[in-house]
């Protein structure tokens, strides 16, 4: 009994230890997971839209970083306490010689990924 009681201990402490932090899979992620959305908006205008998500949540889609014919739009979901919990690319254009795409030297995340 006492081994079980151990055991349920033990599995309770590794699940506290578990997160919901989102894992950055991109550069842009990378650079900006975690920050302040009104630093993000600070530095590259405003968003274009906005719109009400899940659990206090705000979707902005924001467009900018326009030159020679290219611009860059992305999609950033915002938490309640005003922290970017995720950035993603919509619109966006590849370096034919594998450099950083155009969102990511735009949005200052060009070698960020660790």
């Amino acid at each position: 009994m006492t081994s079980r009681i151990a055991i349920l201990a033990g599995l309770a402490l590794a699940l506290t230890a578990c997160t919901t932090a989102t894992v950055a899979s991109n550069p842009l992620q990378a650079r900006w997971n975690g920050k302040a959305a009104g630093s993000f908006f600070a530095a590259y205008g405003p968003p274009q839209s906005d719109m009400a998500g899940s659990g206090g949540s705000t979707l902005y889609k924001w467009r900018g970083g326009y030159a020679k014919g290219k611009s860059c739009t992305v999609e950033l979901t915002v938490n309640d306490a005003y922290r970017i919990n995720n950035i993603r690319a919509v619109a966006d254009r590849v370096d034919p010689k594998g450099g950083p795409t155009h969102c990511e030297k735009v949005l200052d995340a060009a070698g960020e990924e660790k």
